[in-house]
């Protein structure tokens, strides 16, 4: 073992979640059919699920997914096999990596199998967290035989294994005379029959481009083959696009499928909304502007007898309204649909994009339908996540992004719907049955797929730790144990959404400051907004209104839902505020105030040679001295040696420094998800910084004040990748704070602390335990040994020494 790590002393560590829970977009659920209790769901950067039911909880199926393997997080679709209980296939994928995950015992461990190539030798496309993930299985088992798997892309058409997954044949659909589909939105093989040898009857829905006769309308979405692949033919009598209205790519696309003896149902959406052209066909690109509900009948040929419109009658208010014309049906998507296999006659279906998204029931069939769930009128939920309560959500139901809905093939009572955040569950599906409500509850307890940006422990208080997240604001948890009560919300109970940081001085850690956007709602604006409890309540402060014409259109633009406000940073005495104003963060926009919002001034940048840069568009990301209150840093594209700045007034005027010898060139203002790198500014310490570089190693950095310079040097030994830095309390007679990192160290990747600033490291993780993408690291200044790890795949985790497994010091 290299010496920087000290193998004879590596702890081991006990990690759990900081709870959200919950939290972001599952696209889709998939039931065992013929065995009991095993059901799964994917999420669109958060893994594989396996839900425990017994326990009733998930358990993540992908936390030995590395930083280096995200790939790994990204399911685009789940397949089982009937004949193979334990077996577990997932299309998994971020550009350029793509494979077939496939696990023999329920998704406990994973082997990686290669996908074929396309003719340009790349391998096909699946990413799921692309456009149109929110459609129905893209990979499929046969049922009669295991050893073939059919499997749709994104890119590149269809494809069929013979002999699971080794070898693979690409298979044409294309509308007659047309040119061949590519981008595949579900599989499904028809329920076996009396027939020997593999199934012959696939479905397979396309987002009909390539059948496009023209102006960018959609061709054919569904395609049937009754000789198992070998030839397919549009399906007959589908909805007609309707064409009067939208401009984008307009055209009904199969979304989801399912079967009830000779009756195929297939839900179907038309979008109308251009940004990613003809990938537009799933909830996550916006626009719900039609939709349908068809259900085929089938000779025992394979022959559409009959293609009955059974959408359920209009009763909800179309979302968007725009270019009505009368030959829409609905004026929203058709999503999720499942039939109860125990129960016949019986199914589910949920609406898309709909205000609000509604789940029908039918016992005939679908020859009519029963809304059991719509809004907070019909159905009842119990949301015991207390952030998606609706007096967080200004009073209305937060459920959007009802892609599928399924029920449990062995339970009729029990039913699961995806949102875009989190699963709800019914457990007495029948009611419907007999005209009761329906109950709902948020099912998520060990799901954790929150993207979380920066995290800090305040060293007093109640609060033991700030979470900055996407989507939601930010948290502060005063138990590490329990959800946090709300996100960071107004007077009103509005929540702010997405921040990019938050800062505290440590002098005074009830005090904090952050710049959200406003909620999708209108209910709350972008700013900057300030606590003075340490996050229990928030309130506004008062724009720099008039100080250039750039930075009021910046503030105007921040009225505007979800829109970055940008970065803020507090002195060392919470005297001083300052907030880069909008995105990107720019040098020209700037500003401080010394009384809360009361009166602002424009900050002003020098360069080396004195000259004032404030008029360029120079990335400035500052950040204040811990101990100082008149010292404030800004970092910016590090150049020539140039690139670091200093103000020694309070933030009032910055003057550029040269960076130490041999620093990397590199931009080191980059937030949100151009924050390649982390930076701690030491605490306890005047002028002490640290940086995690990647593969530039950990650097770090004194400013001397005597000087007016930047020393420093990289810590970290040649070949070290440090992905990010986190500052804990010192190890007992120690007076060096405890370093915590992830990276890889002497080659081996893993979470490490250093108790002797970066000269030795010690792993604190096992191959078992490394939760994918990692976003921000902290350690606690009041806990020694423990650490925070944010991530953008498996939610928030902290660790703590394993006290059981630690050696008794002898007396």
């Amino acid at each position: 073992m290299p010496d920087n790590v000290r193998n004879n002393l590596r702890e081991k560590y006990i990690y759990k979640s900081v709870s959200v829970p919950g939290g972001g977009f599952v696209t889709g659920f998939v039931f065992h059919p013929v065995v009991p209790d095993i059901l799964y769901c994917r999420t669109d950067i958060g893994g594989i699920y396996r839900y425990d039911f017994q326990k009733d909880c998930w358990i993540s199926l992908v936390d030995s997914a590395t930083d280096t393997e995200v790939w790994k997080t990204y399911p685009l679709s789940i397949a089982l096999d009937p004949n193979n209980p334990g077996y577990l296939y997932a299309m998994v994928g971020l550009y350029p990596t793509h494979k077939i995950a496939f696990s023999k015992d329920y998704g406990n461990h994973f082997e990686y199998l290669e996908v074929p190539v396309d003719e340009l030798g790349n391998s096909v496309a699946m990413h799921g967290n692309a456009p149109g993930r929110s459609t129905g299985e893209r990979l499929v088992v046969d049922p009669k035989d295991s050893d073939i798997l059919y499997m749709g892309t994104m890119k590149n058409g269809l494809w069929k294994t013979k002999d699971r997954c080794k070898t693979w044949e690409k298979l044409t659909i294309s509308y007659p005379g047309r040119t061949p589909e590519k981008n595949i939105s579900f599989v499904e093989i028809a329920p076996a029959n009396d027939e020997s040898g593999p199934s012959k009857r696939i479905i397979v829905a396309t987002s009909g481009e390539g059948g496009s006769p023209g102006d960018n309308v959609r061709g054919q979405s569904v395609y049937i083959s009754n000789d198992g692949g070998e030839t397919f033919s549009p399906l007959h009598k589908e909805p007609v696009p309707v064409t009067e209205g939208p401009s984008d790519y307009p055209g009904y696309v199969g979304q989801r499928a399912a079967f009830i003896n000779q009756y195929l149902y297939i839900t179907y959406t038309a979008y109308n909304i251009g940004w990613s052209n003809w990938d537009s066909y799933g909830c996550d690109t916006g626009r719900g502007y039609d939709g349908a509900l068809y259900r085929y009948e089938f000779s025992p040929e394979g022959n559409v007898i009959e293609a009955l419109d059974i959408t359920p009658a209009n009763s909800i208010a179309s979302f968007f309204q725009e270019n009505e014309t009368t030959s829409r049906r609905i004026g929203y998507g058709m999503g999720g649909i499942s039939a109860d296999t125990s129960n016949p006659g019986t199914l589910i279906c949920s609406t898309i994009l709909a205000s609000p998204d509604t789940i029908y029931h039918s016992t005939d069939y679908g020859l009519s339908w029963t809304p059991i769930l719509s809004g907070l009128e019909i159905g009842k939920i119990d949301f015991n996540v207390s952030y998606q309560k609706p007096e967080y959500n200004g009073n209305e139901s937060l459920i959007h992004w009802m892609s599928d809905v399924k029920i449990n093939p062995f339970n009729s009572n029990m039913a699961v719907f995806n949102t875009g955040a989190g699963v709800f569950m019914t457990k007495d599906l029948r009611n419907a049955e007999e005209e009761k409500g329906v109950n709902w509850f948020c099912c998520d307890t060990g799901m954790e797929e929150t993207v979380h940006l920066n995290i800090y422990s305040p060293p007093s208080g109640e609060v033991k730790l700030i979470d900055i997240i996407g989507d939601y604001g930010g948290f502060v948890f005063k138990d590490l144990d329990k959800p946090a009560r709300n996100t960071f919300e107004d007077y009103k109970q509005d929540r702010w959404i997405t921040a990019m940081n938050a800062d505290y001085p440590d002098s005074n850690p009830n005090l904090l400051v952050v710049t959200p956007r406003g909620n999708w709602k209108g209910n709350t604006k972008g700013g900057l907004i300030v606590s003075f409890d340490q996050g229990n309540t928030w309130e506004q402060v008062a724009e720099p209104v008039g100080l250039t014409e750039d930075l009021d259109q910046q503030l105007l633009a921040l009225k505007n839902p979800n829109v970055t406000s940008g970065w803020a940073a507090v002195s060392a005495d919470g005297a001083t505020i300052l907030w880069t104003i909008g995105i990107p963060i720019y040098a020209s926009r700037l500003v401080y105030t010394r009384d809360l919002g009361k009166h602002w001034a424009r900050a002003v940048i020098y360069n080396l040679e004195g000259e004032d840069i404030n008029e360029d568009k120079l990335p400035f990301k500052v950040m204040a001295d811990r101990v100082n209150p008149d010292i404030f840093y800004g970092f910016s594209e590090v150049k020539a040696g140039k690139g670091f700045y200093v103000s020694t007034d309070g933030g009032g005027t910055f003057h550029q420094k040269e960076v130490p010898p041999g620093f990397p060139e590199v931009n080191l203002a980059g937030i949100d998800s151009k924050q390649t790198y982390e930076i701690r500014v030491e605490p306890g310490k005047e002028g002490s910084i640290w940086l995690s570089m990647n593969q530039d190693g950990l650097w770090k950095l004194i400013y001397n004040t005597e000087t007016d310079r930047f020393q420093g040097n990289r810590v970290s030994k040649d070949g070290d990748y440090i992905k990010r830095i986190g500052l804990g309390k010192a190890a007992p007679g120690s007076n060096k704070n405890t370093l915590y990192t992830s990276g890889t160290i002497s080659k081996e990747y893993g979470f490490y602390k250093s108790l002797d600033e970066g000269i030795s490291w010690i792993r604190i993780n096992d191959d078992e335990h490394q939760f994918g993408d990692i976003r921000s690291i902290s350690g606690d200044p009041r806990v020694y040994g423990r650490i925070y790890v944010a991530t953008g795949t498996r939610g928030l985790v902290y660790g703590d020494i394993d006290s059981i497994d630690q050696p008794i010091p002898p007396k």
